[in-house]
């Protein structure tokens, strides 16, 4: 019986590589369609993938020189005149500008490499009763989601995309409001097919700000599906539960000190909650990215919301700048596949802290560059009293959101009311205040 080779395109490969040799700004362009080596079917190209990406890390030029002086000495002393294939490889570039078309043939290939591979797994673990079909199963259903977002259409005709895009422009759905006023003002709200962020050192309310927005979007009829990575769905509820009611806080859940009218309270909110979130969907067992786009796909949101973003795994990455460029990249393709939004968590870099001024900048993101290019909004979360306490200008009850980039608008700063112990947001400090007195003095 012949041996079939699994689909690949080596010449894909080989052309790929040599325009990133040619022009290394193309290396960026084509990330989201190498995850992982694996996309590469010859082992030699893997290795020189892995290089270029060595080198783009420690920002060094990618041509023929410095791959050479990287190339294991295995390599070196192998059959393949290594050097002799490396000098061959730009000859293979028509134009660096179609490094993206032969990576997408690249990563189509490998797509259906995995559909084969898993596939087989499957019929593997069928035929084993030890052995659960479930994960191959999960692994398939992720990698045919995948090859059909690839699938092209051909027919273009001007015509229909002008009347779609006059339509877009009186769509009053194409812009999703935060619901807080203050920052609607300035910026809108998210947009249909881009990512927004929430960025802020711990303690300074970004996910107080992010569970306000969730439950301001349910009110306004959006489905939401919440991914809760750094705490439980319960602890998300509790949170909820004390937004939703009138004199119950955070620190009686967390002491258990119920009166008799915190428990009849609680039976209210429970029936409120029951009947006003019923489009709100949330996972805190999704540790991977594949495990989100799959949730995506099957529920077809509104607004995706992931907290956060620093402890998604990508499968075959671990370095976290390319990480992180993974996850905006998929994210950002669910986004327009989907017509939905995405509100990303992101935690900030110590540096800010080491400032006199430590409100945030945008430098401060962690692995910056792909959060920076990549989303439409970036929000910073800036809580002045955690640094000054009676000194700040704001008080313990104001919260400064820092607008740090909006792509369709203005940048700037407002200033918001909050309360930790109510996990709710107000138009103004001084709102915030008066609240938390009559809270104590019922």
């Amino acid at each position: 019986m012949s041996f079939k080779p699994l689909p690949h395109a080596e010449e894909a490969e080989e052309a790929l590589l040599g325009c990133l040799m040619v022009d290394n700004s193309q290396v960026d362009r084509v990330l989201h369609y190498v995850p992982e080596d694996s996309v590469f079917y010859s082992n030699t190209n893997k290795v020189i993938w892995g290089i270029i990406q060595k080198l783009r890390r420690e920002v060094k030029p990618i041509d023929m020189v410095t791959i050479m002086s990287e190339v294991p000495d295995s390599m070196k002393n192998g059959t393949k005149n290594i050097g002799y294939y490396l000098s061959g490889l730009p000859d293979r570039v028509a134009s660096a500008t179609l490094a993206p078309n032969y990576a997408r043939t690249m990563y189509e290939k490998w797509l259906l490499r995995n559909l084969i591979i898993k596939s087989k797994n499957i019929e593997k673990a069928a035929l084993n009763p030890t052995e659960s079909a479930m994960q191959h199963l999960e692994e398939l259903y992720n990698s045919i989601g995948n090859a059909l977002d690839l699938q092209t259409f051909d027919n273009f005709v001007l015509d229909d995309l002008i009347l779609n895009t006059v339509e877009n422009l009186y769509a009053k759905d194409n812009v999703i409001p935060f619901g807080i006023n203050e920052i609607d003002k300035v910026v809108g709200g998210m947009t249909r097919g881009e990512i927004s962020i929430i960025a802020g050192r711990p303690g300074h309310f970004k996910t107080t700000m992010m569970i306000n927005v969730v439950s301001n979007l349910i009110q306004q009829g959006y489905k939401v599906l919440v991914m809760n990575r750094e705490m439980s769905n319960i602890e998300m509820m509790k949170k909820l539960m004390v937004m939703e009611s009138k004199n119950i806080t955070y620190d009686i859940f967390r002491t258990g000190t119920y009166t008799k009218d915190n428990k009849k309270e609680l039976k209210g909110v429970v029936e409120t909650i029951r009947n006003k979130y019923k489009n709100l969907i949330m996972y805190d067992n999704i540790m991977d990215l594949s495990g989100a786009m799959r949730e995506i796909r099957k529920h077809k949101p509104d607004v995706v919301v992931d907290d956060y973003i620093g402890l998604v795994n990508v499968k075959g990455i671990d370095d976290n700048r390319l990480k992180i460029d993974s996850i905006m990249k998929q994210y950002k393709w669910a986004c327009k596949n989907n017509n939905m939004c995405a509100l990303l968590l992101s935690q900030l870099n110590r540096k800010c802290e080491e400032r006199t001024n430590k409100r945030p900048l945008p430098s401060d993101l962690r692995e910056s560059g792909s959060i920076e290019q990549d989303a439409e909004m970036i929000l910073f979360m800036y809580y002045e009293w955690r640094y000054l306490e009676r000194e700040s200008t704001l008080g313990e009850y104001g919260l400064e959101v820092v607008i740090g980039k909006n792509r369709y608008g203005r940048t700037g700063s407002v200033v918001i009311g909050v309360s930790g112990n109510k996990c709710k947001m107000y138009e103004t400090p001084d709102i915030a205040l008066a609240s938390s007195i009559l809270k104590e003095e019922k």
